[in-house]
């Protein structure tokens, strides 16, 4: 005599949706593990120029135009608290991800194209962690 196998017992339908369920979570945890990652960039070097390395926390000190880059940082927060809240994650983290792309336009637009030759490693970790966040909101339910 055989028996049961306990995993044939279990409707499919329960399993299909914890594992969507799980699929979920998931995107919110990179979601908000990236937001995070792009608010430590913004400390880190965006600009190596002759030794001097300066971040998007110097940039925004300064006062003027800089005054724009606090944002980042700014929406960051909010994606972050969006995702443990579980509210609007999907229009804070595009527009969070959009960020990175506004301020190196606006660079470019400022300094030329040789802005690209001088980026560090937080302005490059940064880009890649707005596109992640500019991506992941769509796959979120």
């Amino acid at each position: 005599m055989t028996t049961p196998n306990p995993q044939t017992d279990v409707p499919a339908e329960s399993t299909t949706s914890a594992v969507q369920e799980n699929g979920s979570i998931n995107h919110s945890q990179l979601l908000t593990f990236c937001a995070a990652g792009l608010l430590i960039c913004f400390f880190l070097p965006w600009i190596n120029f002759f030794g001097l390395n300066l971040s998007g926390f110097d940039f925004a000190k300064q006062g003027g135009k800089g005054l724009l880059l606090w944002s980042i940082p700014i929406f960051c927060a909010i994606t972050i608290f969006a995702t443990l809240t579980k509210r609007n994650a999907k229009i804070t983290g595009q527009l969070t991800g959009a960020l990175p792309f506004f301020v190196l336009a606006y660079g470019l637009f400022q300094e030329g194209k040789d802005l690209m030759q001088v980026l560090g490693m937080g302005a490059w970790i940064g880009l890649v962690l707005g596109l992640a966040l500019f991506i992941l909101p769509r796959r979120l339910k």
